[in-house]
Parts: C-alpha cells; sequence; structure tokens
C-alpha cells in the first residue's frame, strides 16, 4: 500500500484523488497548503485524514511514501527536489520544471536518493497511446513521414496563473509540451533540431507558439 500526500489544492487535485481512491493499493493521507486553514477546509471537504500549513510539514511525515505535485510550474522542481531529499517518491504535474537546468537538478535528487520521479502525462501511459504507437512501430499506418499537433483554449480571466511569467506561465509550457511529448513519444528520439516562433502577451509570457521539430533521418 502505498500512502499519498499532495502538494497543494489545485483543481486537477480532484483527478489523482478520484483515482486513488479506487486503488487497492493506494491510499490518500495527506494535503499541504501555504495556509493551514486552507490546507484543514480542503481536508474536509475531500475527507483527507491530515492536513498540513507548509508543504515542508507535509514531507517531514514519515508515513508518507508518494507525493502529488500541483503546484504552480515555478514550484515544481523546488518542491519536487525537496521532496526526493525526504526520500519521497513523486508525481509531478507537468511540466516537470521549467528549465534544463531544473531537470538536471531532478534528475541528480531522485539519484542521490533512491526515488522514483514521474511527469503526470497521463495520455502517454494510456492503453490507446501504447497501442498507436505499436501501430507505428510495425508499418500498420504507412512511413511515419510527419506530425502536426494543435492544442488551444482560450483564457477567460486575466488572474489566471497561465498568464504569470513568475509561475511559469505561457502556452508552451502549458499545453505545448503535450504535442511535442507525443511526437516524440511515437518517434522514440529527440529532434535534431528545433525552431520556434512566439507571440507575447502583455504579461509577459507567450500566448501563442509555433514550433518545428526536424528528428534525425534513420526516425
Amino acid at each position: 500500500m502505498l500512502r499519498w500526500g499532495i502538494l497543494g489544492t489545485a483543481r486537477i487535485n480532484s483527478e489523482v484523488i478520484s483515482a486513488l481512491r479506487i486503488s487497492i493499493n493506494a491510499e490518500l493521507l495527506a494535503v499541504a497548503s501555504r495556509s493551514a486553514t486552507r490546507a484543514k477546509e480542503y481536508a474536509f471537504t475531500w475527507g483527507v485524514p491530515r492536513a498540513y500549513g507548509s508543504y515542508s510539514a507535509l514531507l517531514a511525515d514519515p508515513d508518507i511514501d508518494v507525493v502529488y505535485n500541483s503546484l504552480p510550474n515555478s514550484l515544481h522542481a523546488l518542491w519536487t527536489a525537496e521532496a526526493a531529499s525526504n526520500r519521497k517518491h513523486v508525481l509531478c504535474e507537468k511540466p516537470l520544471a521549467t528549465s534544463l537546468r531544473e531537470v538536471d537538478q531532478i534528475i541528480a535528487a531522485a539519484d542521490r536518493f533512491g526515488v522514483v520521479i514521474a511527469e503526470a502525462f497521463m495520455y502517454l501511459h494510456h492503453p490507446l497511446a501504447t497501442r498507436l504507437r505499436s501501430l507505428v512501430n510495425h508499418g500498420e499506418l504507412g512511413e511515419l513521414r510527419m506530425i502536426r499537433g494543435a492544442f488551444s483554449f482560450r483564457i477567460k480571466s486575466q488572474r489566471d496563473i497561465r498568464l504569470d511569467p513568475a509561475l511559469g506561465g505561457g502556452s508552451l509550457l502549458d499545453s505545448g509540451c503535450y504535442p511535442v511529448g507525443l511526437a516524440r513519444f511515437l518517434i522514440g528520439a529527440d529532434p535534431a533540431e528545433v525552431f520556434g516562433w512566439y507571440d507575447l502577451g502583455d504579461t509577459g509570457v507567450d500566448r501563442a507558439f509555433a514550433g518545428q521539430l526536424r528528428f534525425p533521418a534513420h526516425h
């Protein structure tokens, strides 16, 4: 039985909590927020046994095996590495980090403390995605020559954290990572060249982004 703790009270938590409720080998044990009051209210609403008024307090709980990190993008690397240093496994919301340096730090922490850190790209672990990659690998769809992908939606509130550069906002990190991730998943390789263009919004984040990835010829 894996005992889980959740960092943050984001809306996406409801999806993970629902899955934990029906899992035969997982138990949701605790939730943490920057506010003790908020943590207690959230714990009461969702029936979570323990509530912590700081992320550090949850990570110090020796009964927790795995942490789900649903904090804003800018806090993913910091608290994922911190969880690893407390010997907690981590399921971190995408994007795992906002820079290559942060990714290297997370990998180093996972290796040092012997924990598993996974990025929460759910669809890459779905049976449909596995089947699609099998079709591609076996040539059942013909020769793979090009992949086109798009992910877009409208943001209605100017207070949305996706528009805040200090919180790691922007279209590429929030939604563009999906088609990029799927392309790498299907091709099974990293691109040899990358080109990108963006439209910078008033708040300083890319509100639109378009890119091209060229993969090695043998892929």
